[in-house]
């Protein structure tokens, strides 16, 4: 939704976090897998930078922008499965912390990505 507007150095990064993301708890579902091929295919980037340091994600994601879009999307990937694992949670709260974010601001991307996915299910009984 929101990657399309990051530098191809973020798009990169983005991608090596949300592989990250759906590894940490060790159970990889076929949907987490669908769900990263779309963003990188969303974004036209088929290329990604695994585990990159906090100094590194400082530097190449300096602004409010890009780490909103960053959170609201591995937000959404990390509720794609259903499964809101501690693991997931860690990486989100990592990020949390390398991007000087608030409580108040994630809670407010959790929220967000919680009425995304309600409005998706109400559009899905639409085509029932």
């Amino acid at each position: 939704m929101f990657l399309k507007d990051l530098n191809a150095n973020q798009q990169k990064l983005f991608l090596g976090l949300a592989k990250e993301l759906i590894e940490a708890d060790k159970r990889i579902t076929d949907h987490e897998i669908a769900m990263i091929a779309s963003l990188s295919g969303e974004m036209g980037q088929p290329e990604m930078i695994c585990n990159p340091s906090d100094e590194v994600l400082e530097a190449f994601f300096p602004d409010k922008v890009s780490r909103v879009a960053v959170m609201l999307e591995l937000i959404g990937l990390s509720a794609c499965d259903g499964d809101f694992s501690i693991e997931e949670d860690k990486v989100i709260n990592r990020l949390k912390k390398v991007f000087g974010m608030k409580d108040k601001e994630l809670n407010a991307c959790r929220k967000w990505v919680q009425k995304l996915y309600k409005t998706y299910a109400e559009a899905a009984k639409l085509f029932k």
